[in-house]
């Protein structure tokens, strides 16, 4: 049976889908391709370069912490199990749209506006709907284009920084 949060835990069983999706770009080396470099039936990288184990790793990791601290401060089990999920499901979500990238043709670091800023929220709402927690569906709304904005402010910040290439 599906677990309806309120608007306040909704947000804090999200809050590690953001960890997690920004932290691998805190990795100073390229890291082993999760799609081994191989290419799909239409010739181009099933990923690409960009989607490595290290980067799903350090996401899962710092997002299932920041799930563990939050967790500990509610006293709720729900935000762990969700946090956690919202973790892994960000990541799944910046790599499914990856994989849409390089079907429609798009280079590493192309900009698909959008797509690159609401990829990881999509895939953290969809696997906490999978694992059984439905997150307030108005808050999810209204967080969409603040996780947008956030989304671009952060990859400015973290290209003038030099950890991206590309500030989107």
């Amino acid at each position: 049976m599906a677990e309806l949060l309120d608007p306040f835990h909704t947000i804090l069983v999200l809050l590690p889908a953001l960890i997690a999706n920004g932290s691998p770009v805190l990795l100073s080396y390229g890291g082993t391709p999760i799609d081994g470099g191989r290419k799909f039936l239409d010739g181009r990288p099933i990923l690409g370069p960009g989607k490595t184990w290290e980067g799903l790793a350090i996401g899962t990791l710092y997002g299932s912490i920041f799930a563990t601290f939050l967790s500990s401060t509610t006293c709720s089990l729900t935000i762990l199990k969700g946090g956690i999920a919202a973790a892994i499901g960000a990541l799944l979500g910046d790599m499914l749209a990856a994989f849409v990238k390089r079907r429609i043709g798009l280079e590493r670091g192309a900009p698909a506006p959008v797509l690159d800023q609401l990829d990881f929220y999509a895939g953290a709402l969809l696997l906490l709907y999978a694992v059984g927690i439905v997150v307030h569906p108005y808050t999810a709304v209204l967080m969409a284009p603040l996780v947008l904005a956030l989304h671009r402010l952060t990859n400015i910040a973290a290209n003038r920084l030099r950890l991206k290439p590309v500030p989107w």
